[in-house]
């Protein structure tokens, strides 16, 4: 893994000095700099014991405050491999500069440049779910990060790491904002998580390197996990839990929220999904309910995945299991069937007319005639059994897009079917 850039420009200095001053995720700090043109500039001006732009504390904080204190920072990363990134820096997240009261310092492990990728996805939950929410959340995740969406995530115990692995088994880069600083040991469980995470992804805080994991810590960081996200996806939550509040922020931020629908209606622990369900929240039955909403945008970087594994990813997730699939058997050759007359046919007997030519046999419906070329391709493969939009792109070689597009076209014309669980074939009728 390539170290962290250790050449920072002079400003780092004073915005590592800022946040020192007026704190972590304070909305003040912006509207400052932006007044003096600069951080460097601000410095200088809260020097100033009449300056308007400080309270109290923060004129303690002030002289308690040297600009060494912001090197001495910048020289332990150095040190310990920590990258930083400042709201000025070209790496900055476009997404996070949206939000309300943006980070304007982040301390980083692993590979900044995933920031840069886009396709975002958050990925929230409990830290004791059920072995329903487990198994749907690996299946979600590992799917949408083989397709190539970028899974972000906390990195707790429970779902929020079942959300990373998937991604680093598929290896695929995830990204886990922590509520304590990038070099501290916290969750002691996801040690080796985080270790896996740091080869293709990245650990991101905006807690200074050594920070604690205070519970105070985790409300605040919800914000850049929600606002790196692009949309985010609840798996299993309570009415008051943090995943709950970081679904909020993302609906405050204008993120597309996507709920993993409950199996049992009844139960609690699901309390919180119930209602962004019921206030349009989408659900999720399988990983294409939440692919859709990116490939518009991002039709030239998402991947369709082959169909080695597609027993566990083809079906809808409240029918599939995990069982293995049976052997391929060759089917055996038909033989057209003989009428009575061909098996004993008379030597004076006309011979019979050629059949007209068509596209239609005797076990599957006509192809229509005006069917272009691509509609044609798509439709002599259904023609031989059903198949989902993924199987199509796969053996068809289309792209996501193209294949839907085509499938949409095709069903509003009435030549082919949905049957069901995300499987097309031809209409009976066509």
């Amino acid at each position: 893994m390539e170290r962290p850039q250790t050449t920072y420009p002079e400003s780092t200095a004073y915005w590592l000095w800022l946040v020192m001053v007026y704190g972590v995720a304070s909305a003040r700090i912006l509207p400052a700099v932006e007044q003096f043109s600069g951080p460097q500039a601000l410095f200088y001006a809260l020097h100033d014991p009449d300056s308007p732009l400080i309270e109290d504390r923060e004129r303690r904080r002030i002289a308690q405050t040297s600009l060494q204190m912001a090197k001495d920072v910048m020289a332990f990363c150095e040190k310990n491999g920590i990258g930083i990134i400042t709201w000025e820096s070209e790496i900055y997240p476009t997404l996070l500069r949206q939000i309300y009261a943006p980070p304007t310092v982040l301390f980083y492990k692993g590979r900044p440049e995933v920031l840069a990728r886009g396709m975002t996805l958050g990925v929230v939950g409990t830290r004791r779910p059920s072995d329903y929410s487990r198994k749907t959340g690996e299946w979600l995740c590992r799917d949408l990060a083989r397709c190539g969406l970028v899974i972000v995530s906390g990195c707790a115990l429970g779902l929020d790491a079942v959300a990373h692995k998937a991604a680093v088994d598929e290896g695929k880069p995830t990204i886990a904002v922590l509520g304590c600083g990038v070099d501290y040991d916290y969750p002691r469980e996801n040690r080796a998580l985080k270790a896996e995470i740091v080869k293709d992804g990245l650990l991101l805080s905006e807690y200074f390197p050594g920070s604690q994991p205070y519970p105070s810590n985790f409300p605040t960081r919800n914000r850049i996990l929600s606002g790196l996200s692009e949309s985010v996806l609840v798996l299993e939550a309570g009415a008051k839990s943090g995943s709950i509040i970081t679904a909020n922020i993302a609906c405050e931020q204008g993120r597309q929220v996507f709920c993993v629908p409950p199996h049992d209606l009844f139960d609690k622990r699901y309390s919180g999904v119930y209602n962004f369900l019921r206030d349009g929240a989408y659900p999720v039955f399988n990983y294409t309910d939440v692919l859709y909403n990116y490939y518009l945008k991002y039709p030239h970087k998402l991947a369709a995945f082959d169909s080695a594994d597609d027993s566990r990813s083809q079906d809808s997730l409240l029918f599939a299991e995990e069982t293995p699939k049976p052997a391929r058997r060759k089917s055996p050759v038909k033989r057209k069937r003989r009428t009575d007359a061909a098996a004993s046919p008379k030597a004076d007997a006309p011979a019979d007319p050629a059949p007209p030519k068509t596209s239609k046999t005797s076990d599957s419906p006509a192809i229509p005639a005006e069917a272009d070329a691509d509609q044609r391709r798509v439709l002599e493969r259904l023609a031989k059994s059903e198949c989902t939009v993924n199987g199509l792109c796969v053996e068809l070689g289309f792209r996501f897009e193209q294949i839907s597009v085509l499938i949409m076209e095709m069903e509003m014309l009435g030549w082919i079917v949905n049957t069901g669980r995300d499987r097309y074939a031809l209409s009976q009728e066509t």
